[in-house]
């Protein structure tokens, strides 16, 4: 006796067999899943702690990198070039009326820095009414870069000029008559040299480098903050 193919509604046919219902969907509710994975905040903490960081040393930096600008060139000015009787300060190599020739000793090559000083309001000695004179002969003086009084110890300093003597040794200045005055006296200050100067200059990219670096830590701190807060959704 054949025994009949199955045909439809037997149940015999091979196939793969189905995956069970997911819990729940047979009592008539949504299925439940497991949670999806939460985001990693490695990566976010890092960038956030190494933005601070960056953010803090160039803030560090650049404040030791303006404070060593600022000393350098509050050291160039002469804020004790006289004293509040009128006599030379530490900050002046030599003072005296204008209306006698000043004369100074010039130990070391450098710029040195010509004043005026008296109680008055505005400037009277024009550097063209200054001259002096080295070992062998005359030596120029050079029209200041600044100008304006600066209040030191209740009198009034104006600059006059800059003095590059080229040899050292024994040097006098004279003012001229026309404008020279008992109540108004000629002071030369310390010499500024190469190093002092290069010094400024080096504390000034000292500071432009910290707060750049500082910019780029704000930068990245900020960045990190963001994706610290997306990694939270």
């Amino acid at each position: 006796m054949t025994t009949p193919p199955p045909g439809p509604g037997h149940g015999f046919a091979a196939g793969p067999t189905p995956p069970p219902p997911a819990a729940g969907a047979q009592y008539g509710y949504p299925a439940q899943y497991p949670p999806a994975p939460r985001p990693r905040k490695t990566g976010p903490k890092v960038l956030t702690f190494t933005g601070a960081a960056i953010l803090v040393a160039g803030l560090v930096a650049g404040i030791v990198g303006v404070a060593g600008a600022a000393g350098g060139i509050a050291d160039l000015l002469p804020t004790d070039l006289v004293t509040t009787d009128g006599t030379a300060g530490s900050d002046a190599i030599a003072l005296g009326a204008s209306t006698e020739p000043l004369a100074f000793d010039v130990p070391d090559e450098g710029a040195y820095l010509v004043f005026e000083v008296s109680q008055g309001q505005s400037a009277r000695l024009p550097v063209s009414a200054v001259t002096a004179e080295g070992p062998t002969g005359s030596v120029g003086i050079e029209p200041p870069d600044q100008t304006g009084a600066l209040p030191t110890n209740g009198w009034s300093v104006f600059p006059v000029g800059v003095l590059v003597p080229q040899e050292t040794g024994p040097h006098t200045l004279v003012v001229a008559e026309a404008v020279a005055s008992a109540d108004v006296s000629l002071a030369v200050s310390a010499p500024i040299n190469v190093d002092h100067v290069e010094g400024i200059g080096g504390s000034s990219l000292i500071a432009l480098f910290g707060f750049l670096v500082g910019g780029l830590g704000f930068l990245l701190l900020v960045a990190g903050i963001i994706w610290w807060a997306v990694a939270k959704k």
